[in-house]
């Protein structure tokens, strides 16, 4: 019931935000004529871009932390139990 209700005051203050940045706006590209373009779809646009950067920067972060534990391991020889790379990053 709750995530219910949850999820429809996120719809409704979705929509309202939309609502309010659905102006066009210029923009300007760095080659060519300014386009006009609605606010929502800057923001979008500039959500997954951020979105896709911070993924595969923490992907190079992951593969370096997954590289150092293993040199770890392979440093003390022993049988010993190092944490699971799974259990770190959660």
């Amino acid at each position: 019931m709750l995530r219910t209700i949850v999820t429809v005051v996120l719809t409704v203050v979705a929509v309202l935000f939309t609502i309010n940045n659905f102006d066009h706006v210029p923009v300007h590209l760095v080659f060519g004529k300014e386009l006009q373009i609605r606010l929502i779809f800057v923001i979008a646009i500039a959500g997954v871009a951020g979105f896709l950067i911070r993924h595969f920067i923490g992907v190079s972060r992951e593969e370096e932390l997954k590289r150092r534990l293993l040199r770890e391991r392979k440093k003390q020889g022993s049988r010993k139990r190092l944490p699971d790379v799974d259990d770190i990053l959660d």
